[in-house]
């Protein structure tokens, strides 16, 4: 790999900035040698040349187009000059990622205070209307598509938490299905306390085992009273920030009081 695209890498790496990164892996027997360039392409920063630049313009196009966002890392080929090329496209974040299923109006805030404290978040629902760029403009990736399928598509293991704020009943059962044994470090559900039950006793039933259902936060956030979207949202982004730091949610007062009490 050039040295320049390196010092590119490390650079992004060491801002939490994500860079594409996309590899030559399959070429006809005359472009042997081209096979392994690589193409690294950032906000700013278009490094490294593929076969000549009508392919590589080419394969910028394909990456860049909104039609085909990176989900995870993927095979793909592209027609060019009479021959057939292989590419594998991957994708360099270091910052926490999370998904968020449902696009309604609690996901609006809640998208935009993990961006804040520095999540990469996606945003998966089937609603044009509400899966959109314009409504999420901080999430690192929106997907439009049927539940199911963006559950199937999307590499839910490199989630650190997944937050599921549907529309109804049916979309939340078929969301906690897929992601309940997932490694997230958190797992929440929104609904009522008889919403929750009816989700957990289904799943029991279902044969889903009892550690792995215990693991989802729901009713998902911290008791601060909330009420509104914007409230609702900062109460779940609160309780995350307080699994990943291990922290035990009481107030800083407490602790002041017991010291000079």
């Amino acid at each position: 790999m050039d040295k320049d695209i390196l010092f590119k890498l490390a650079e992004c790496a060491q801002q939490a900035q994500p860079a594409d990164i996309i590899t030559l892996v399959g070429t006809p027997p005359d472009k042997h040698n081209a096979a392994g360039s690589t193409l690294v392409i950032t906000a700013d920063y278009t490094g490294g040349r593929l076969i000549d630049g009508a392919f590589t313009r080419l394969v910028i196009d394909k990456v860049t187009a909104t039609a085909t966002p990176w989900t995870k890392p993927l095979l793909f080929e592209i027609a060019y000059a009479g021959n057939r090329y292989r590419l594998f496209w991957d994708k360099l974040s270091r910052r926490r990622s999370a998904l968020v299923l449902g696009a309604g109006h609690i996901s609006q805030p809640l998208t935009e205070f993990l961006a804040k404290v520095g999540y990469a978040v996606t945003v998966v629902d089937d609603r044009p209307d509400f899966a959109n760029r314009t409504r999420f403009p901080q999430a690192e990736q929106v997907v439009c598509r049927p539940f199911g399928r963006a559950l199937t598509e999307l590499a839910l293991a490199g989630f650190g938490a997944i937050i599921i704020v549907t529309r109804g009943h049916r979309s939340d059962m078929e969301c906690i299905r897929a992601v309940i044994t997932q490694p997230a470090s958190y797992i929440g559900m929104i609904g009522s306390q008889g919403r929750v039950r009816g989700a957990m006793k289904t799943l029991l039933e279902e044969g889903f085992d009892r550690e792995a259902v215990d693991r989802l936060r729901a009713p998902i956030g911290l008791d601060i009273g909330a009420e509104t979207p914007e409230e609702i949202a900062l109460s779940i982004v609160a309780e995350m920030v307080a699994v990943d730091r291990n922290a035990n949610c009481r107030p800083l007062s407490d602790r002041w009081r017991y010291k000079y009490g």
